[in-house]
Protein backbone atom coordinates (compact mmCIF):
# COMPACT_ATOMS: atom_id res chain seq x y z
CA UNK A 1 0.00 0.00 0.00
CA UNK A 2 2.79 2.60 0.95
CA UNK A 3 4.63 1.73 -2.18
CA UNK A 4 1.33 2.15 -4.35
CA UNK A 5 1.13 5.62 -2.91
CA UNK A 6 4.79 6.68 -3.46
CA UNK A 7 4.57 5.52 -7.13
CA UNK A 8 1.39 7.88 -7.21
CA UNK A 9 2.93 10.52 -5.53
CA UNK A 10 6.54 10.19 -7.79
CA UNK A 11 3.92 10.23 -11.09
CA UNK A 12 2.14 13.49 -9.98
CA UNK A 13 5.76 15.11 -8.30
CA UNK A 14 7.42 14.05 -12.24
CA UNK A 15 4.21 15.57 -14.15
CA UNK A 16 4.81 18.94 -12.20
CA UNK A 17 8.39 18.53 -13.27
CA UNK A 18 7.66 18.40 -16.71
CA UNK A 19 5.11 21.05 -17.17
CA UNK A 20 7.00 23.40 -14.89
CA UNK A 21 9.38 24.85 -17.74
CA UNK A 22 6.82 25.77 -20.03
CA UNK A 23 4.95 28.08 -17.07
CA UNK A 24 6.13 31.31 -16.60
CA UNK A 25 4.92 34.53 -14.47
CA UNK A 26 2.99 37.08 -15.92
CA UNK A 27 3.10 40.49 -14.66
CA UNK A 28 0.70 42.99 -16.58
CA UNK A 29 -1.48 44.07 -14.18
CA UNK A 30 -1.14 46.29 -10.42
CA UNK A 31 -2.42 43.59 -8.30
CA UNK A 32 -0.97 39.86 -8.28
CA UNK A 33 0.80 38.30 -10.95
CA UNK A 34 -1.08 35.57 -13.30
CA UNK A 35 0.41 32.75 -14.45
CA UNK A 36 0.83 31.89 -18.62
CA UNK A 37 1.99 28.44 -20.91
CA UNK A 38 4.74 28.58 -23.60
CA UNK A 39 2.82 28.30 -26.84
CA UNK A 40 6.19 28.49 -28.86
CA UNK A 41 9.54 30.16 -28.51
CA UNK A 42 8.40 33.21 -28.69
CA UNK A 43 4.41 33.03 -27.95
CA UNK A 44 3.00 32.45 -24.17
CA UNK A 45 -0.69 32.48 -23.34
CA UNK A 46 -2.33 33.71 -20.74
CA UNK A 47 -5.74 34.87 -19.41
CA UNK A 48 -7.44 37.95 -20.61
CA UNK A 49 -8.54 39.09 -17.56
CA UNK A 50 -5.11 39.48 -16.00
CA UNK A 51 -4.02 41.81 -18.46
CA UNK A 52 -4.31 45.81 -17.72
CA UNK A 53 -1.72 47.09 -19.91
CA UNK A 54 -0.64 45.80 -23.79
CA UNK A 55 2.73 46.61 -23.84
CA UNK A 56 5.93 46.04 -21.34
CA UNK A 57 4.26 42.98 -19.44
CA UNK A 58 7.01 41.46 -17.60
CA UNK A 59 7.32 37.81 -17.81
CA UNK A 60 9.12 35.90 -15.11
CA UNK A 61 11.11 32.98 -16.87
CA UNK A 62 11.31 29.52 -15.08
CA UNK A 63 15.13 29.57 -14.76
CA UNK A 64 14.53 32.93 -12.46
CA UNK A 65 15.26 35.65 -15.12
CA UNK A 66 13.00 37.97 -16.70
CA UNK A 67 11.84 38.99 -20.37
CA UNK A 68 9.23 41.56 -21.34
CA UNK A 69 6.10 41.31 -24.18
CA UNK A 70 3.36 42.41 -25.53
CA UNK A 71 -0.29 41.68 -26.18
CA UNK A 72 -0.73 40.43 -29.83
CA UNK A 73 -3.93 39.96 -29.57
CA UNK A 74 -7.14 39.51 -27.50
CA UNK A 75 -9.96 37.59 -27.09
CA UNK A 76 -12.47 38.05 -24.02
CA UNK A 77 -15.27 35.86 -24.95
CA UNK A 78 -12.61 33.19 -24.00
CA UNK A 79 -10.82 34.73 -21.50
CA UNK A 80 -7.65 33.84 -23.64
CA UNK A 81 -4.58 36.40 -24.76
CA UNK A 82 -1.81 35.49 -26.82
CA UNK A 83 1.78 37.44 -25.96
CA UNK A 84 4.83 38.27 -27.59
CA UNK A 85 8.34 37.74 -25.67
CA UNK A 86 11.63 39.48 -26.89
CA UNK A 87 14.72 38.80 -25.69
CA UNK A 88 14.28 35.48 -24.55
CA UNK A 89 13.02 32.38 -25.54
CA UNK A 90 10.13 29.96 -23.87
CA UNK A 91 10.11 25.80 -23.77
CA UNK A 92 6.86 25.00 -25.51
CA UNK A 93 5.23 22.02 -23.95
CA UNK A 94 2.95 19.76 -25.84
CA UNK A 95 -0.50 20.30 -25.44
CA UNK A 96 -3.37 17.41 -25.59
CA UNK A 97 -6.81 17.05 -26.65
CA UNK A 98 -9.20 15.92 -24.13
CA UNK A 99 -9.74 12.64 -24.47
CA UNK A 100 -10.35 9.91 -22.00
CA UNK A 101 -10.50 12.90 -19.48
CA UNK A 102 -13.43 11.88 -17.43
CA UNK A 103 -15.13 13.17 -14.33
CA UNK A 104 -13.31 12.21 -11.41
CA UNK A 105 -10.13 12.38 -12.84
CA UNK A 106 -7.19 13.42 -10.94
CA UNK A 107 -5.49 16.78 -12.57
CA UNK A 108 -3.04 19.72 -11.34
CA UNK A 109 -3.19 23.02 -11.90
CA UNK A 110 0.85 24.25 -12.34
CA UNK A 111 1.28 27.92 -11.88
CA UNK A 112 4.25 30.24 -11.63
CA UNK A 113 2.75 33.68 -9.16
CA UNK A 114 6.11 33.94 -8.11
CA UNK A 115 9.71 32.52 -8.81
CA UNK A 116 9.35 29.42 -8.20
CA UNK A 117 6.50 26.98 -9.64
CA UNK A 118 3.55 25.74 -7.73
CA UNK A 119 0.99 23.09 -7.90
CA UNK A 120 -2.51 22.34 -6.95
CA UNK A 121 -4.44 19.14 -7.25
CA UNK A 122 -7.87 18.50 -7.52
CA UNK A 123 -10.23 16.37 -9.65
CA UNK A 124 -12.35 17.31 -12.96
CA UNK A 125 -15.60 17.75 -11.04
CA UNK A 126 -17.92 18.88 -14.34
CA UNK A 127 -17.41 17.42 -18.32
CA UNK A 128 -20.11 18.76 -20.61
CA UNK A 129 -20.02 19.38 -24.47
CA UNK A 130 -19.18 22.91 -26.29
CA UNK A 131 -20.44 25.89 -24.07
CA UNK A 132 -20.94 29.08 -24.79
CA UNK A 133 -19.23 31.84 -22.01
CA UNK A 134 -21.11 34.65 -20.57
CA UNK A 135 -18.91 36.77 -22.83
CA UNK A 136 -20.20 35.08 -26.39
CA UNK A 137 -16.85 32.65 -26.82
CA UNK A 138 -17.04 29.25 -27.81
CA UNK A 139 -15.52 26.54 -25.80
CA UNK A 140 -15.04 23.26 -27.70
CA UNK A 141 -15.83 21.63 -24.20
CA UNK A 142 -16.79 22.94 -20.49
CA UNK A 143 -13.90 21.60 -18.18
CA UNK A 144 -14.73 22.77 -14.36
CA UNK A 145 -12.14 21.46 -11.41
CA UNK A 146 -12.26 21.27 -8.00
CA UNK A 147 -8.88 23.16 -7.68
CA UNK A 148 -8.60 25.88 -5.58
CA UNK A 149 -8.40 29.55 -6.79
CA UNK A 150 -5.07 30.40 -5.55
CA UNK A 151 -2.91 33.61 -6.73
CA UNK A 152 -1.43 33.34 -9.77
CA UNK A 153 -4.14 30.53 -10.46
CA UNK A 154 -5.44 31.79 -13.99
CA UNK A 155 -3.34 31.26 -17.00
CA UNK A 156 -1.76 28.62 -14.99
CA UNK A 157 -1.85 24.60 -16.86
CA UNK A 158 -3.83 21.79 -16.68
CA UNK A 159 -2.24 19.07 -16.05
CA UNK A 160 -3.96 15.02 -15.82
CA UNK A 161 -1.82 12.55 -13.63
CA UNK A 162 -0.12 11.77 -16.72
CA UNK A 163 1.48 14.95 -17.29
CA UNK A 164 -0.56 15.91 -20.18
CA UNK A 165 -1.51 19.65 -20.74
CA UNK A 166 -5.36 19.02 -21.46
CA UNK A 167 -5.99 23.18 -20.84
CA UNK A 168 -5.35 26.63 -19.55
CA UNK A 169 -7.06 27.46 -16.02
CA UNK A 170 -8.78 30.49 -15.20
CA UNK A 171 -11.47 32.10 -13.07
CA UNK A 172 -12.28 34.26 -15.21
CA UNK A 173 -15.04 33.19 -17.53
CA UNK A 174 -17.71 32.02 -14.34
CA UNK A 175 -16.97 34.04 -10.93
CA UNK A 176 -15.37 31.79 -8.16
CA UNK A 177 -15.00 28.45 -10.61
CA UNK A 178 -12.35 27.09 -11.74
CA UNK A 179 -12.71 26.24 -15.48
CA UNK A 180 -10.45 25.56 -17.68
CA UNK A 181 -10.06 26.38 -21.74
CA UNK A 182 -9.34 22.93 -23.61
CA UNK A 183 -5.85 22.99 -25.47
CA UNK A 184 -8.47 22.19 -28.99
CA UNK A 185 -9.46 26.05 -28.16
CA UNK A 186 -6.29 27.53 -26.84
CA UNK A 187 -4.79 26.21 -30.48
CA UNK A 188 -8.37 27.22 -32.16
CA UNK A 189 -8.12 31.05 -30.43
CA UNK A 190 -4.32 31.39 -30.33
CA UNK A 191 -3.41 30.77 -33.99
CA UNK A 192 -6.64 33.39 -35.24
CA UNK A 193 -5.16 36.35 -32.61
CA UNK A 194 -1.56 35.91 -34.19
CA UNK A 195 -2.78 35.95 -37.51
CA UNK A 196 -5.47 38.87 -37.15
CA UNK A 197 -5.27 40.36 -33.70
CA UNK A 198 -8.53 39.36 -32.99
CA UNK A 199 -11.06 36.41 -32.99
CA UNK A 200 -13.37 37.02 -36.00
CA UNK A 201 -16.88 36.91 -34.98
CA UNK A 202 -20.07 37.44 -37.20
CA UNK A 203 -22.15 40.54 -36.27
CA UNK A 204 -24.90 42.49 -37.38
CA UNK A 205 -24.62 45.73 -35.68
CA UNK A 206 -27.65 46.06 -33.75
CA UNK A 207 -28.16 46.39 -30.46
CA UNK A 208 -31.31 44.72 -28.59
CA UNK A 209 -33.36 43.81 -25.60
CA UNK A 210 -36.11 41.34 -25.23
CA UNK A 211 -39.63 41.89 -25.17
CA UNK A 212 -43.04 40.71 -25.27
CA UNK A 213 -44.68 39.83 -28.52
CA UNK A 214 -47.83 41.30 -28.96
CA UNK A 215 -50.92 39.42 -29.99
CA UNK A 216 -51.90 37.38 -32.26
CA UNK A 217 -47.92 37.21 -32.92
CA UNK A 218 -47.11 34.94 -29.63
CA UNK A 219 -50.14 32.81 -31.00
CA UNK A 220 -48.78 32.86 -34.69
CA UNK A 221 -45.30 32.14 -33.45
CA UNK A 222 -45.28 30.12 -30.48
CA UNK A 223 -42.39 32.40 -28.76
CA UNK A 224 -43.91 34.64 -26.15
CA UNK A 225 -41.18 37.11 -26.80
CA UNK A 226 -38.50 38.65 -29.27
CA UNK A 227 -35.72 40.84 -29.23
CA UNK A 228 -36.23 44.77 -30.17
CA UNK A 229 -33.62 46.54 -31.84
CA UNK A 230 -32.93 49.13 -29.86
CA UNK A 231 -29.93 50.81 -32.58
CA UNK A 232 -28.40 50.08 -35.42
CA UNK A 233 -25.33 50.80 -36.24
CA UNK A 234 -24.42 52.84 -39.78
CA UNK A 235 -22.47 50.70 -42.75
CA UNK A 236 -23.22 47.60 -40.63
CA UNK A 237 -24.79 44.16 -42.14
CA UNK A 238 -28.23 45.14 -40.28
CA UNK A 239 -28.30 48.81 -42.22
CA UNK A 240 -27.33 47.39 -45.56
CA UNK A 241 -29.97 44.88 -45.22
CA UNK A 242 -32.86 47.37 -43.87
CA UNK A 243 -32.99 46.69 -40.79
CA UNK A 244 -34.45 49.26 -39.06
CA UNK A 245 -34.84 50.87 -35.48
CA UNK A 246 -37.75 49.75 -33.55
CA UNK A 247 -38.04 46.58 -35.12
CA UNK A 248 -38.56 43.59 -33.31
CA UNK A 249 -36.92 40.17 -34.20
CA UNK A 250 -38.41 37.48 -34.17
CA UNK A 251 -35.97 34.67 -35.71
CA UNK A 252 -32.79 34.51 -37.73
CA UNK A 253 -32.59 31.89 -40.53
CA UNK A 254 -35.88 30.27 -38.63
CA UNK A 255 -34.47 30.16 -35.12
CA UNK A 256 -36.82 31.51 -32.73
CA UNK A 257 -34.82 34.62 -30.60
CA UNK A 258 -36.22 35.32 -27.43
CA UNK A 259 -33.12 36.36 -25.56
CA UNK A 260 -30.01 38.39 -26.62
CA UNK A 261 -27.92 35.21 -25.63
CA UNK A 262 -29.35 32.85 -28.40
CA UNK A 263 -28.38 35.09 -31.52
CA UNK A 264 -24.18 34.27 -30.47
CA UNK A 265 -24.70 31.00 -31.49
CA UNK A 266 -25.83 31.69 -35.34
CA UNK A 267 -22.85 34.15 -35.44
CA UNK A 268 -19.97 32.09 -35.40
CA UNK A 269 -16.52 32.72 -37.67
CA UNK A 270 -17.56 30.22 -40.19
CA UNK A 271 -20.99 32.57 -40.70
CA UNK A 272 -19.19 35.63 -41.53
CA UNK A 273 -20.19 36.43 -45.36
CA UNK A 274 -22.95 34.02 -45.68
CA UNK A 275 -26.61 34.79 -46.45
CA UNK A 276 -29.08 34.83 -43.72
CA UNK A 277 -32.61 35.65 -43.35
CA UNK A 278 -34.24 37.44 -40.58
CA UNK A 279 -37.86 37.80 -39.89
CA UNK A 280 -38.94 40.87 -38.47
CA UNK A 281 -41.97 42.44 -37.00
CA UNK A 282 -42.90 46.04 -38.32
CA UNK A 283 -45.52 48.25 -38.12
CA UNK A 284 -47.80 45.34 -37.39
CA UNK A 285 -46.93 43.03 -40.13
CA UNK A 286 -44.04 40.13 -40.39
CA UNK A 287 -41.41 40.79 -42.73
CA UNK A 288 -38.72 38.66 -44.25
CA UNK A 289 -35.58 40.61 -44.16
CA UNK A 290 -32.30 39.23 -46.30
CA UNK A 291 -28.27 39.87 -44.82
CA UNK A 292 -25.52 38.80 -45.14
CA UNK A 293 -23.71 38.46 -41.85
CA UNK A 294 -20.77 40.83 -40.98
CA UNK A 295 -17.56 40.37 -39.28
CA UNK A 296 -15.82 42.21 -36.41
CA UNK A 297 -13.32 41.10 -33.77
CA UNK A 298 -14.07 40.23 -30.18
CA UNK A 299 -15.74 43.95 -29.09
CA UNK A 300 -18.77 43.93 -26.58
CA UNK A 301 -21.89 45.61 -27.38
CA UNK A 302 -24.23 45.39 -30.05
CA UNK A 303 -24.13 41.44 -31.74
Amino acid sequence: MADGVQEFSDALAGAIERTAPAVVRVEGRRRAAASGVAWSEDVVVTADHVLEWDEDVTIGLPEGATATATVVGRDPGTDLAALRVTGAKVKAPAWSDLDGLKVGHIVLAVSRPGRTAQARLGIVSALADAWRTPGGGRLDRYVQADLPLHPGFSGSALVDAAGRLRGLNTAGLVRGTATAVPAATVRRVVESLLAHGQVRRGYLGIGMQPVRLPAPFDKQLGQETALLVSSVQPDSAAARGGILLGDVLVSLDGHALTHPAELLPLLDEDRIGAQARARVLRAGELRDVGLVIGARGAERGSR
